[in-house]
């Protein structure tokens, strides 16, 4: 019994449970008393988790020095920035030497916090007067899939993604067609398949936000996707 008990939680140990993007809303950003630069998105999953995540083409000087990042409905930047009422995501530089000044990350935020509770971002560096590093205004939410007539069994996964991404339609269809599309419905590839329920979808495009239509059996689903 107990190497029973042991084999299941080893197994339990390496299940990986997927994310499903259900909405997310876009940020550019902009300098301010220093170089800003990059793309960033709050992003809401169907396990009910929020998050800010910095996107690959994020990049500003390399001395970032006490700089913390909030979420705020306040956009007056005068200094010294009052941060009081800010949500305080992270501290993404410090004297002792964390200096995260580019690339691609991501940050939860707490259980409690909508996606459309904040419109803005904004970089503040506290050690020296409270200065505008840097800010961004959040769009409209966005719905991760558009479109549905597959129903509840319908699994977008993983989104965001790296370059793998597959779809589950939940039962197999004599024909399915894959539209990949830019955000503004330039077709880039379309590919058929036959009897099939699980569609892996290799995309080798840059990073980016895509459209994806599935037709099968006079049933449609549109998803938007996040390429890494």
């Amino acid at each position: 019994m107990k190497n029973i008990l042991l084999f299941i939680l080893l197994l339990s140990s390496h299940i990986v449970i997927s994310q499903n993007l259900i909405e997310f809303r876009t940020a550019s950003l902009v300098d301010g008393d220093y170089s800003l630069e990059g793309d960033v998105y709050l992003e809401l999953f169907d396990d009910n988790s929020l998050n800010l995540r910095f996107d690959t083409n994020y990049l500003t000087q390399s001395n970032v020095f006490d700089v913390h990042v909030f979420l705020t409905n306040n956009n007056d930047y005068t200094q010294p920035i009052d941060t009081s009422g800010m949500l305080l995501v992270e501290n993404i530089g410090t004297i002792s030497g964390l200096n995260y000044s580019s690339g691609a990350m991501t940050f939860n935020l707490p259980s409690g916090v909508g996606i459309n509770d904040y419109d803005h971002i904004v970089f503040v560096c506290i050690q020296f007067g409270q200065l505008h590093w840097g800010d961004g205004t959040f769009g409209s939410t966005s719905l991760g899939i558009i479109k549905n007539d597959f129903g509840s069994k319908l699994l977008a996964h993983p989104n965001p993604t790296d370059g793998n991404f597959s779809i589950d339609l939940g039962a197999v269809y004599e024909s399915v067609e894959i539209i990949l599309s830019d955000i503004n419905g330039k077709l880039i590839r379309s590919e058929s398949f036959r009897q099939e329920q699980l569609v892996n979808i290799p995309l080798k495009e840059p990073s980016g936000i895509y459209l994806i239509t599935v037709q099968a059996d006079n049933r449609k689903a549109s998803i938007k996707l996040i390429k890494e």
